[in-house]
């Protein structure tokens, strides 16, 4: 915010310079009064009413998905480069499957041995239904003990039919199982969006990747607490970033976080020590902001990049609206001096 003062300084210094103002102690206190004055005007209409990042936090972000576990499975193969763009369904690595692919055979060796099993007994039962026609046939000159037998043979195979197919459809159930384990050990990508840093190679136990979704880039803004029952959902936001200096985009205000670290507790029973809750909130924290934008054609913020942006806050009154002037100059200021910071 202090560059704003800038120009005041430079207005004075060229009145005083060319003879128009006297240096006198007179209009030394005018001029100097005038600048504390302004300075505590600029301060309160950015700290209230179209406040500005001041510590050049604001940063591009992504959401993004984490390809496979980081633990237990070996990658088998890497088929993607540091930074690359894939699209939805592109493979990016494979994982081993000795496990899932032995798992598979043991199955479908028991699936076969159970459907052996209904064929067996399925014989059996026509050769009992066949006994059980006769003695029926022969009347009394078979007896009842004879007849209940083979009906007894005759239920048990049924019942031992309906196990070997509830075992079979068990089988088929985890057949299915294993084969969805075994297409996962391709990793492909779930969407459109590109891969950071390639930080596992073939053989490696531990580690994965992370796929950054480019679609839904947004940014957070970092405000003082005292903004915070100005901003509402929609209001209209602006900022830089340094990988494109000079150059302004603009969002709207998405959300606010609703909590920070400093709200979180521990899941371990006990206080907290006063010493650590005081060390956690010495500091001015604020809170940040969601913004969310489309990036221009032609152009791909970097995710990661950082720099500033102000927000059209809740005014007290709508003549007062001029005081964006404020957040927007303070920005279009600090995107200018990104030039020189990268010398």
């Amino acid at each position: 915010m202090k560059e704003i003062m800038l120009p005041y300084i430079l207005i004075c210094w060229v009145l005083v310079k060319m003879g128009v103002v006297q240096w006198t102690l007179r209009n030394a206190t005018i001029i100097v009064g005038l600048g504390f004055l302004l300075a505590f005007t600029l301060f309160t209409a950015h700290r209230f009413w179209s406040p500005a990042d001041l510590t050049d936090s604001t940063t591009v972000k992504a959401p993004h998905a984490v390809l496979s576990p980081l633990l237990g499975q070996e990658v088998e193969q890497v088929f993607v480069e540091h930074n690359q763009r894939v699209k939805q369904g592109d493979l990016i690595y494979t994982l081993k499957s000795v496990d899932s692919a032995a798992q598979m055979q043991s199955l479908n060796a028991q699936k076969l041995a159970a459907q052996a099993d209904i064929v067996a007994l399925t014989h059996q039962i026509d050769n009992d239904n066949k006994t059980l026609y006769r003695l029926e046939s022969l009347n009394e000159f078979s007896n009842d003990a004879e007849r209940d037998e083979v009906k007894t043979r005759l239920q048990t195979s049924h019942a031992k039919v309906a196990a070997a197919n509830a075992q079979v459809l068990n089988i088929e159930a985890q057949l299915k199982t294993a084969a969805w384990q075994n297409e996962r050990r391709e990793v492909r990508a779930p969407f459109d969006g590109q891969l950071s840093i390639s930080n596992i190679v073939n053989g490696t136990r531990i580690g994965n990747m992370h796929l950054y979704n480019n679609d839904k880039k947004f940014v957070e803004m970092r405000i003082a607490d005292q903004t915070y029952g100005r901003i509402e959902i929609g209001q209209f936001a602006e900022f830089f970033v340094n990988a494109y200096p000079g150059e302004i985009f603009r969002g709207r205000v998405h959300s606010i976080t609703t909590g920070t670290g400093e709200a979180r507790v521990s899941v371990v029973n006990g206080s907290q020590h006063v010493r650590q809750h005081v060390g956690n909130n010495a500091g001015d924290h604020g809170r940040t902001v969601i913004i969310e934008f489309d990036e221009p054609e032609g152009y791909n913020i970097p995710i990661g990049a950082t720099g500033s942006g102000w927000i059209s806050a809740t005014k007290p009154h709508p003549a007062l609206g001029f005081m964006d002037i404020i957040g927007g100059a303070t920005v279009r200021l600090k995107a200018y001096k990104a030039y020189l910071s990268a010398i």
